[in-house]
């Protein structure tokens, strides 16, 4: 390219480029589950769209609640396998829930390695016959397995997912020398955080000027009705004036911290017993021990399980503080909803958070793991709540300024158009 073809080509806008080029992409998935990367994918697929790019999803599981919002979006997904984890000793999520140290790293099954040889001829197939100028995965397993097969079937552009800090490598060493084919084989890997870029460069040896870092978005809309239903909503939940309503969203799974928050919230409860706890998410096994926790400690009456909830910014519009207890994150999407929904947060102090809660009035950074400093931490928030309102105003906007799907979107279109 010529240096005039190049001066031309940057005064060209985006949009202008975009509708010159054909626009394609094939998101690479384990499954379609709720959580926090499946639904980021969601969001940028949904957008795509709309924009007049041509989308597919191929994921190696079958079914997912998700599933029937990328169908109602019109958008075509391609399944791999028929049936749910395609392999325990390879987790399609680097957020698979930690077992013990002592737990033996078995071996994949012959049977399982052939299921998932048969998945990624399929994904060499289809990357064959449909030419999609990028291959986009999500997750270490299908990172690698993704990698791989848009490599071997000449995709122009092979871009794979960062999502979480590496400590998936730990429990499950294979994925160690999967994540580094991985981007071996990635024409550029993408971080959803600056922490978690710089966790690759140390873990890795790769090089963090390779690493581009797109932060999550937020369909902002959803929080539109904020604050218009609060009285409501806390009736709802039994909250009377004077309580303090905290509340988590996170699946039950051991790492969100739970139990720290339990225990954090007993200590603080003792000097202030106008406090709530609600915990929403889904039950991933530990929520019957939880409870027992609660019991134990005296606050049972006080904790209160909601499981999933679909209505996330309405629950969150008659709460008074937002938590993150857990012990590694990516970059959270139920931290950025809480602090978009104007909610003090305290957060422990692990991969993105810092950055999310960077210059955010009210909100406070604790240890991860250590229910003392976490008690800490509500008891300074609680002790705010009267000098709120204006802060409150703050986090929402600069949600909105930072944080949008726009934004996300603007962002990985430049990343897949990058070059041409």
């Amino acid at each position: 390219m010529t240096n005039a073809e190049s001066q031309q080509r940057a005064a060209t806008p985006l949009t202008a480029r975009v509708r010159r080029t054909r626009r394609s992409v094939l998101f690479v998935i384990g499954t379609l589950d709720l959580g926090g990367t499946e639904s980021q994918l969601v969001l940028l697929a949904k957008e795509l769209k709309k924009r007049g790019w041509q989308v597919e999803v191929f994921a190696l599981s079958s079914g997912g609640v998700l599933a029937q919002t990328l169908d109602r979006a019109g958008i075509r997904i391609l399944y791999g396998l028929h049936r749910p984890n395609p392999s325990p000793a390879s987790p399609t999520s680097a957020k698979a829930e930690v077992k013990s140290s002592a737990t033996p790293k078995t071996r994949p099954s012959v049977k399982a390695m052939l299921v998932l040889g048969a998945a990624v001829t399929s994904l060499v197939v289809r990357i064959a016959l449909t030419r999609p100028r990028v291959v986009h995965t999500f997750l270490p397993l299908t990172n690698f397995l993704g990698a791989l097969a848009g490599r071997f079937a000449l995709a122009p552009r092979v871009i794979t997912s960062r999502r979480g800090l590496g400590n998936h490598q730990e429990r499950w060493p294979r994925l160690k020398r999967m994540d580094r084919i991985a981007n071996r084989f990635s024409h550029v890997v993408v971080a959803n955080s600056h922490a978690v870029a710089a966790d690759m460069a140390t873990r890795d040896g790769y090089d963090i000027d390779r690493v581009r870092v797109i932060a999550n978005g937020l369909d902002l809309s959803r929080f539109d009705v904020i604050g218009q239903s609060r009285d409501d909503i806390r009736r709802r939940l039994g909250l009377e004036p004077e309580d303090v309503g905290i509340v988590i969203v996170a699946n039950l799974i051991p790492y969100k911290g739970h139990s720290d928050l339990i225990d954090a919230f007993a200590r603080a409860s003792q000097s202030r017993p106008e406090l709530r706890l609600f915990i929403a998410g889904q039950d991933r096994g530990i929520g019957p021990a939880l409870m027992e926790q609660a019991q134990r400690l005296g606050v049972g009456s006080a904790v209160r399980l909601l499981g999933m909830q679909d209505d996330v910014p309405g629950l969150l519009a008659g709460m008074d503080i937002g938590v993150i207890a857990s012990h590694e994150e990516g970059f959270c999407n139920a931290l950025m909803e809480k602090l978009t929904a104007g909610l003090p947060v305290v957060a422990t102090n692990v991969g993105g958070n810092p950055e999310a809660v960077s210059g955010m009035p009210g909100c406070v950074l604790v240890e991860p793991r250590d229910p003392a400093d976490l008690a800490r931490g509500l008891l300074a928030v609680v002790q705010r709540l009267p000098e709120q309102t204006a802060d409150q105003e703050y986090r929402q906007r600069v949600m909105r300024e930072r944080y949008s799907i726009e934004a996300m979107v603007d962002a990985y279109e430049r990343l897949y158009l990058a070059g041409k």
